[in-house]
Parts: structure tokens; sequence; C-alpha cells
């Protein structure tokens, strides 16, 4: 894999990672640099599935449980562990999210017995569920991403010209080589069919993000994106993953456990 080993893409994520700090300083930023394991918090609901909860840039899995997302998983009446990280930005700038991923959580899931693993992310934590995915696919039954960061602007340029990710071969002379990279994950992730259906993602309208989340999105299935008014924000990802619920419910109810990562529980009469 290639992880952040250029003098520009290191630059790159100190000055995110420390504009992020500054903004969000109630989160505290000191422990991002002593700190290199995952840290985390586990719900335990059904012991067959396992529902992982990736942090945005500020690295606090808090804002999972505070926003509400554990809370809608409980009323849609589904089973499932669900673990909520903190990750050190660290481990993005040094190449490590993979690896201590691996290592540390969805290795000893599965010998623990789990029999499906969700990894969820938003943003920054997005891009490290997609990295995940691409590189250990036998591991996760399914990736739901909001928001995620995939990479420059010149490379989405050269997407847009070329008439979208599946038609699209190279980058422009002076893109940046790591966001050129991510794009050819995608692509490869988008063009099998068996990993194209095991990414959902969404994004709002108004998100910094969008444009290149939108050329993502063209190359999944339409059922598998969801889109709201909104930016880069709590509000907008709340409800992009009552949506993604709401399509799991209702796959759940029609379809059969195929479609259902998300163990649905039934609620006997008393």
């Amino acid at each position: 894999m290639f992880f952040f080993k250029t003098g520009t893409i290191t630059k790159w994520v100190i000055r995110f990672c420390a504009i992020a700090c500054i903004a969000s300083a109630f989160s505290g930023c000191s422990w991002y640099f002593g700190e290199q394991k995952l840290r985390g918090k586990t719900h335990v609901g059904s012991n067959r599935t396992l529902v992982v909860f990736i942090p945005t840039i500020h690295g606090r899995g808090f804002q999972y449980e505070k926003q509400g997302f554990l809370e809608a998983v409980r009323e849609k009446g589904f089973e499932a562990n669900l673990k909520i990280l903190d990750v050190n930005p660290n481990l993005y700038l040094e190449g490590k999210i993979v690896e201590s991923l691996k290592s540390e959580v969805i290795g000893p899931a599965k010998t623990e017995g789990y029999e499906t693993i969700i990894v969820v992310g938003i943003s920054l934590g997005g891009h490290g569920a997609l990295l995940y995915f691409a590189e250990h696919q036998e591991d996760v039954d399914g990736v739901v991403v909001f928001s995620p960061f995939l990479g420059g602007p010149l490379a989405a340029r050269a997407i847009e010209e070329a008439g979208g990710l599946h038609s699209w071969e190279s980058c422009p002379a002076f893109a940046w080589n790591y966001g050129c990279n991510i794009w050819k994950l995608m692509k490869d992730l988008s063009s099998a069919s068996e990993t194209r259906e095991r990414i959902f993602l969404g994004y709002g309208k108004e998100d910094p993000f969008s444009r290149q989340n939108r050329l993502l999105g063209q190359a999944l299935p339409p059922k598998h994106v969801f889109v709201v008014s909104g930016g880069h924000d709590w509000v907008s990802w709340k409800d992009l993953w009552i949506q993604a619920l709401d399509y799991f419910h209702v796959k759940c109810g029609a379809s059969g456990r195929g479609f259902c990562f998300i163990e649905e529980k039934t609620l006997m009469p008393y």
C-alpha cells in the first residue's frame, strides 16, 4: 500500500490535523501525540454482528454516541455489537491505520467468531474505512462512508473530463500522486461486483467533498448512494445514517438475510 510517503503529503496532513485541533480544542488533542493504540468503547448487542465506527479527523469516537447513531440502530430493531473507536490521526500520517485496524480490531473480531463485520467511517474516517476495505476485502461485509476524503481536485477534474470513474485512465501531470492512487483503488473497488455491492456512500450537497463523492457515487449502485441537503457536519451525517438504516431495514424485511448487514431483531408479542 502507499500511505503518505512524500514530503508534500506529510505537510498536508500535518496542516489538516493542526487546523482540526485548533478548531475543535474542546475534544482534546494532546493524546494524539502519545497514544498509538486504538482505543474504543463497545456497546454489547448480538454476538453475531460487529459494527465498527471510525471517527473524523478529530479522532474522538464519542460523537457517534452523542449524535444518536447508536440509538438509531436500536430504534430500528437491529441487533449488533457496536464499537466506536478513538483513532490517533498520526496513524494516518505514519501509514499505520490499516495495520492497526487489522491487528487491534478486525482481526480479533474474526477470531472471536463474528459472522458479519461492518465498518462505518466519516470524512477521514471514511477514507480509512475505504483503505481497509481495499486491502482486506475478505474481512468486511460492508462499508458505510459519509463525506469520505478521496483526494485532490486535479484528479477529480480528470475523472469528470473522462466521462466518469470507469472511463478514466490516468491523472494529469501535476496531480497529487496519493490522490490519484486513491482514485485508482476506488475504480478497482467499484468495477468488481463483489466489492461494489458492499460499499454504501452518503454526502451532503453543500459538502466541500461533494464533487469527489458524487464521482464515486456515480460508479456505485444508485440505491447505495444517499444524498441530503447539507454540509460537512453531524446534522447531515445523522440524516444520512437514518437513510442508510432505513435502506437496510427495508431490505431485511423484503429480501431476507442476504441483504441484512445488521441482523434484524424480531420483537415477540407479550
